[in-house]
């Protein structure tokens, strides 16, 4: 697969879902519209010119602690998806909103039902409250964001091949969960359960007002730190498919194969996150089935797409 003159396959995912975003922003032309287009067309821009037709090739100096210009600007042509993956993910609902798209919840909660006979994002949490457990779920949860820099970061320093594999891989699977969340928008359990609008159709389908969970405010470090994150970081309408699970299996693939000391560690939570995505209310039962779905597909679909594109994957290990 031809690239562009200093390109990569992270560079053209990157810019192909950026201008993705800009020309759904420009057809739907909702709020916002003109600024979100120029937002992605002036980081489109950026990018360009970060890559240039000769990228710098310091990266490692700039970990090392050695901050020249040159090596700046190649750590940083290194590790920019990383940087965008939180806006990117946000985006998405603004483009919900654009959309107008009816939420997927009612269908959802009814897909759980069918499923294991109750909504088990409701039923978990209260049924095995005790504040052990309760932490070690929410600890969990939030050791994703550990797998995500922690393994970018000591992949950046061991072994740069790897971490150019790695970001790649992650990031097509990142934008094809985002590009799914635009137009499949589900609010999750933890919304629909709360004091909103959404509340009345877990109401219409069970006829009652769903059990609360244990007041995360009241637990221990992990739990507070969880509800601080939910509060100031999730959005409404990313719950389908489960990006936290897609995400955290394929980064325990790159744990197992490049970073021996950790890779049972990660393996062990990357399991456990499969069930403490519902614990906390973060996603119903059949988002995680959907997350196991999306990352069976797109992670060798991203394999072939980065052997293809003669960055050849790496096979040392750190």
């Amino acid at each position: 697969m031809p690239l562009p003159s200093g390109y990569r396959l992270i560079d053209v995912a990157t810019q192909s879902y950026l201008l993705f975003v800009a020309l759904v922003a420009a057809v739907l032309r909702g709020e916002h519209w003109a600024a979100l287009v120029a937002l992605h067309l002036g980081t489109m821009a950026a990018i360009h010119c970060l890559i240039g037709p000769h990228p710098p090739p310091e990266t490692r100096a700039v970990v090392a602690g050695r901050f020249t210009a040159t090596a700046a600007r190649a750590w940083l042509r290194e590790f920019y998806p990383i940087f965008l993956f939180v806006g990117l993910y946000r985006e998405t609902v603004v483009l919900n909103r654009m959309m107008d798209t009816p939420r997927l919840d009612p269908w959802l909660v009814k897909a759980d039902h069918a499923l294991l006979g109750f909504q088990p994002a409701e039923a978990f949490s209260v049924t095995f409250a005790q504040p052990l457990f309760s932490e070690f779920m929410h600890l969990s949860y939030l050791s994703y964001h550990l797998m995500i820099g922690g393994v970018g970061l000591w992949l950046s320093v061991r072994n740069l091949a790897a971490f150019r594999h790695f970001v790649t891989v992650v990031s097509l699977v990142f934008y094809a969960c985002y590009a799914t969340y635009v137009f499949v928008p589900a609010v999750g359990p933890r919304v629909l359960f709360a004091a909103t609008p959404e509340r009345a159709q877990f109401v219409a389908h069970y006829g009652r007002e769903p059990r609360p969970p244990p007041n995360p405010a009241a637990g221990r470090w992990a739990q507070r730190t969880f509800a601080f994150v939910e509060e100031h970081g999730d959005i409404a309408g990313a719950a389908f498919p489960s990006s936290h699970v897609a995400v955290a299996l394929v980064t325990a693939w790159f744990s197992w194969r490049y970073i021996r000391p950790i890779r049972w560690l990660h393996g062990f939570f990357a399991v456990t996150i499969l069930f403490s995505t519902v614990y906390t209310r973060a996603h119903y039962a059949v988002d995680v089935l959907g997350g196991l779905v999306a990352a069976a597909v797109l992670f060798p679909a991203a394999q072939a797409l980065y052997a293809r594109s003669g960055r050849p994957r790496h096979t040392g290990r750190s």
